[in-house]
């Protein structure tokens, strides 16, 4: 199963945006302008994403998961979330290593 992306919003840096925000919208990155690109995705977890946008009623455009009040996942929530799962499933000598260190 295929999950399709349109657009990334990045976390740049508020000096490094003509908005003054920290994320940027922009096309996806090596990509035409408005081309998406398709991912695979295990079936368990397309199934899981599929019953989240149902039960959220979400719609095109929509975010997948939201901040705290409707907006944009702040950053160290995601590196916080990815933290604990690289220690929940890597041995420590590979959790220490540079390969454990970041996604």
């Amino acid at each position: 199963m295929n999950c399709s992306f349109h657009t990334a919003t990045p976390e740049v840096g508020k000096q490094w945006t003509d908005t003054g925000e920290i994320h940027e919208e922009r096309d996806l990155k090596g990509r035409a302008e408005g081309e998406t690109r398709t991912v695979p995705g295990h079936p368990a977890l397309t199934r899981m994403l599929r019953q989240h946008i149902e039960g959220e009623r979400l719609q095109p455009g929509d975010l997948l998961l939201q901040g705290e009040r409707g907006g944009i996942l702040a950053g160290s929530v995601v590196r916080r979330a990815w933290r604990g799962a690289r220690k929940a499933v890597l041995p420590p000598h590979v959790l220490e290593s540079p390969t454990g260190e970041r996604v």
